[in-house]
């Protein structure tokens, strides 16, 4: 294939298959709508010197993905979902043409084409770039820092000068860092050391070249810090470091998952790349003078992912997803020998792999079975929590069209096992094909039915009050669709007065300690608060409010007009 002809093609595939439905899918709560929020925010206010949430900083995120957000939604001037997923669209158009361009820099250019598709159509990061979460930009940036070393590996070997690969993996670095934290210098230098140590090219650190690295990453991190501190001084900064110390000792409790979390995750969302990737991620099975050295870095940056975020006890499914870069290289690799009959297809495989459908058959199949089956079989009603149960109430919008998903890849995954297993090999590309399809429909016809069942009705009401005037706060949970839905401008705080005065000396009073039981205000108007189904009001609430209607999972309550 002509090199620009792959970069077209590729660029294509990835755009069609991306945007197909994709504003089909509202922003989930939280992450989603947090970053959303935010982006609007700095819209709104015209603030774009740091991250904002009730229009009061928020230090929880440096602010490069929210810039790329604000851009485009004060470009687009909508508020619908797909314009929030833009930054991570481009990215993966940009993705799919870079790992082509590694390829083709590897002298591979058919395993650089087999990484492109595996890229993209592994389940868990199709899903993933058509969302609006940091980590996709955050993965590709710290991956191009990475690329910037291995060309420093290899500049002897090309005669280049090695200076500007110093120089660009300091500034990816920094941006890197710009979009979710410091997190990157860390897994950055852990995966910079091991390789050199593993290759004993120690000179490669030892040299004074290396002070490129540090000029572009501090040139970009400056580049927002110094007029952040200008403005607001290093308080921010403190906060923010704070934060990030908290997530890493894992003392955000529903994050807290057990060690093996991140293992069981890979192994069944990054289907079918987690199985073939296997033979590849402790050693190089064959002796590819090429590749090996890339091979280490690639594979050193898999097994320092997992195993910090295994220790970590703050666990979610896209702490690893840096992962997915390694499992989609090396799966494309496999791939790759096996097209060039350098490299059989290994029957073992087919067992994990088995093991990984099986999985995923299950929850396509559990998932909507569990929403249109009524009545619930007893033995799992009664063990279902009060919130669940009313999230499940409100599940008439699934339709047939959400097993689709779950037939799809049962009867194609289990023939092309079966085939596999039985008769003559067939191209483990059909996997990606399977799995691509896959994540296609489930993106089509399932997630969207679980978004409105988890959050639909909670969002149409809050969108329906708010354009009537009335202001509407949620007690005793989290939640960003207030912000987001209710299209909260600054003076929407202005006129409310706290029954419970905030303390003075507080350096960032949040906006919910501010409005917390913020209704005794003469000009507030209409006044509602949403809680959870499984919330016990106490005297105190039911004194003041009364309820009005339940919203699936969520109850909306309208104060009474004589309080």
């Amino acid at each position: 294939m002509n090199r620009v002809y792959g970069h077209i093609t590729f660029s294509i595939i990835a755009l069609v298959v991306l945007f197909l439905g994709l504003n089909m899918i509202p922003l989930f709560d939280w992450d989603e709508l947090n970053f959303a929020e935010s982006a609007r925010e700095m819209v709104v206010s015209k603030n774009w010197l740091y991250v904002q949430m009730g229009y009061e900083p928020f230090w929880e995120k440096p602010p490069l993905f929210i810039w790329l957000q604000a851009f485009f939604r004060s470009i687009i001037g909508s508020d619908s979902a797909w314009v929030y997923k833009l930054p991570n669209i481009l990215a993966a158009v940009f993705t799919v043409n870079f790992v082509y361009y590694v390829g083709d820099f590897l002298g591979k250019r058919m395993l650089g084409a087999f990484w492109a598709l595996t890229s993209i159509f592994t389940l868990a990061p199709f899903i993933y770039w058509r969302s609006g979460i940091i980590d996709p930009v955050f993965n590709l940036f710290i991956v191009l820092a990475i690329f910037q070393w291995y060309r420093i590996s290899q500049s002897i070997i090309r005669e280049e000068r090695p200076q500007i690969f110093y120089f660009l993996s300091g500034v990816f670095l920094g941006l890197a860092v710009l979009t979710k934290g410091p997190v990157a210098i860390l897994i950055f230098t852990l995966v910079v050391v091991v390789s050199v140590w593993f290759r004993s090219k120690w000179g490669e650190i030892f040299t004074g070249k290396i002070i490129l690295t540090f000029i572009g990453l501090l040139l970009v991190i400056a580049a927002w810090l110094i007029p952040l501190i200008q403005a607001n001084g290093t308080r921010f900064i403190t906060e923010f470091i704070d934060y990030q110390i908290v997530l890493f000792k894992g003392q955000i409790e529903w994050h807290n998952q057990p060690w093996f979390y991140h293992i069981i995750i890979l192994f069944f969302l990054a289907f079918p790349s987690s199985i073939l990737a296997i033979p590849h991620l402790t050693k190089n099975p064959i002796l590819d003078r090429n590749t090996d050295v890339f091979n280490l870095y690639m594979r050193s940056l898999f097994w320092i992912v997992l195993i910090i975020f295994s220790i970590t006890t703050t666990k979610i499914i896209h702490y690893s997803s840096l992962c997915w870069w390694s499992l989609s290289y090396f799966s494309a690799y496999q791939i790759y020998l096996i097209h060039t009959n350098r490299w059989h297809f290994q029957k073992w495989l087919l067992w994990p792999l088995l093991l990984s459908g099986l999985g995923l058959i299950l929850v396509l199949w559990l998932t909507p079975l569990l929403a249109i089956m009524r009545p619930l079989p007893f033995n799992l009603e009664v063990n279902l929590d009060t919130f669940t149960l009313g999230l499940l109430s409100h599940t008439d919008h699934w339709n047939w069209y959400t097993l689709v998903p779950a037939t799809l890849f049962t009867f194609w995954f289990l023939y092309w096992w079966f085939f596999q297993a039985t008769k003559k090999q067939s191209h483990p590309v059909l996997l990606y094909l399977i799995s691509g399809v896959t994540a296609i429909v489930i993106s089509t016809a399932l997630l969207p039915a679980i978004a409105e069942t988890s959050q639909g009705p909670m969002n149409r009401a809050i969108i329906n009050k708010t354009k009537k005037g009335a202001f509407i706060e949620s007690w005793y949970y989290k939640t960003y669709a207030v912000y987001f839905y209710g299209e909260v401008t600054p003076e929407d705080f202005n006129n409310l007065k706290p029954e419970f005065e905030i303390e003075k000396k507080s350096f960032y009073p949040k906006q919910e300690m501010r409005r917390a039981h913020a209704f005794n205000h003469i000009n507030v108007g209409e006044y509602y608060i949403l809680t959870k189904i499984n919330y016990s009001p106490d005297d105190y609430l039911l004194y003041k409010f009364v309820k009005e209607k339940q919203l699936g999972g969520y109850v909306l309550w309208k104060r009474k007009p004589w309080n």
